[in-house]
């Protein structure tokens, strides 16, 4: 792939990134304004995240079998189908906009997994084990890029759309991704193996075999689950906090989204020069340590700014944990399983996303949203003192 086909290809990731960030910003705000409910939106945040986490096995089967330019092409052309037809359905029926907009979720979530899954596993096969950190630290770059702009086009947006009218602006963003991927032509292909086109559940069965065979995934996949238990509760309640709690306008919740981004976007330029004089591993411990301590600063936070400080600490910094992680695991399993495995790992780290939600639906009124910040970084916490000693001596990126 020459180096155009190549800023081509990123270009069209991260249109489909941007819609993604973009609609993750925007729902959470939809409803807390159309219901005032923090349990609603904690609802909502697990009906999302449900079909995003199930469908990554087959997310993982699809990819391997089907190769990643074909994934792209369904997964943008269904999100932007979706996002137009989510937006007529409200124009049409307004009084029942939190269903409407929770199944349009759950279907771009679904898809999301696959183009995610794709993208993990295409990357690798493009590129040599040499330049894989740096490849990854690029895609970081877009998730995190993704992640300033995405709520900062909402905010801009919020001050002239209707609750509805974001559902179109993202539509005409994945449309964006979907022409970018068509535009390719075959520089996308990659060699598929024989191998790997078997059946559907056979794929989940390898993925897992693979799985315990090297217990060091099963570690990693823990501290990703961890991280990602912080992240879900942040997700699904800072609209609800900002403008309830806090009682801030709307704006500041994409303050909140775009500092996080910024600092993601600053500790993602800086992995060149810091895989430079520390290794992958290090560097990885390190965020996952800055997670904790924002999820306990948000969690003590008795102010907005405490909690962006707490919220961008926690967010920023994992876009440094996920290149750890990435680089870590990709060297522990055999390519020809690599789409089928990464699916499985990434279900097993992500269904700490949708139980998120379910612990603020449930918790928030019992013992309180931000006590729910301080549990789980402490279990984090003890979870990283008791493996630390392993998981540094089988790490392969501690050089």
């Amino acid at each position: 792939m020459n180096n155009f086909k190549v800023i081509q290809f990123l270009v069209s990731r991260f249109c489909s990134a941007l819609g993604d960030q973009f609609l993750l910003f925007a729902v959470p705000l939809i409803i807390y304004k159309s219901t005032q409910n923090v349990s609603l939106v904690g609802l909502a945040f697990f009906i999302e995240w449900t079909p995003r986490v199930l469908s990554l096995p087959i997310a993982g089967s699809f990819s391997d079998r089907l190769g990643g330019k074909k994934v792209y092409l369904l997964a943008d052309f269904v999100r932007m189908t979706v996002c137009l037809s989510g937006f007529l359905l409200i124009n049409l029926f307004p009084s029942h906009i939190f269903i409407i907009v929770s199944l349009v979720m759950s279907i771009c979530a679904f898809f999301y997994a696959q183009a995610f899954i794709a993208m993990e596993s295409t990357v690798p096969k493009l590129v040599s084990k040499a330049d894989l950190p740096k490849a990854q630290s690029i895609l970081q770059g877009i998730d995190q890029t993704s992640s300033i702009l995405g709520p900062a086009l909402a905010a801009m947006l919020a001050l002239y759309l209707k609750n509805q009218d974001f559902l179109f602006v993202a539509a005409g963003v994945f449309g964006l991704g979907f022409l970018g991927v068509i535009s390719l032509g075959s520089a996308l292909n990659v060699k598929i193996d024989k191998s790997s086109k078997k059946q559907i559940w056979r794929d989940v069965v390898q993925g897992a075999k693979v799985l315990l065979d090297y217990p060091n995934l099963l570690t990693l996949t823990a501290l990703s689950i961890l991280v990602n238990l912080i992240i879900g509760i942040a997700l699904a309640t800072g609209a609800p906090l900002i403008t309830g709690t806090f009682n801030k306008p709307d704006s500041y919740f994409a303050v909140l989204n775009t500092t996080a981004g910024l600092l993601g976007v600053v500790s993602f330029l800086l992995v060149p020069k810091l895989i430079k004089h520390f290794s992958v591993f290090n560097l990885g411990i390190t965020a996952y340590l800055a997670i904790l301590c924002g999820g306990m600063l948000m969690g003590l936070a008795n102010n907005f700014y405490l909690f962006v400080l707490g919220y961008a600490l926690a967010s920023g910094s994992t876009g440094l944990f996920n290149v750890y992680i990435r680089t870590e695991r990709v060297q522990w399993i055999p390519s020809q399983h690599l789409g089928k495995t990464v699916g499985l790992i990434v279900l097993l780290n992500q269904l700490s996303l949708p139980a998120a939600g379910i612990l603020v639906a449930i918790g928030s009124a019992r013992v309180g949203t931000k006590s729910l910040f301080i549990l789980s970084s402490l279990v984090a916490a003890a979870y990283i003192a008791w493996i630390y000693k392993r998981l540094k001596i089988q790490s392969k990126t501690n050089t």
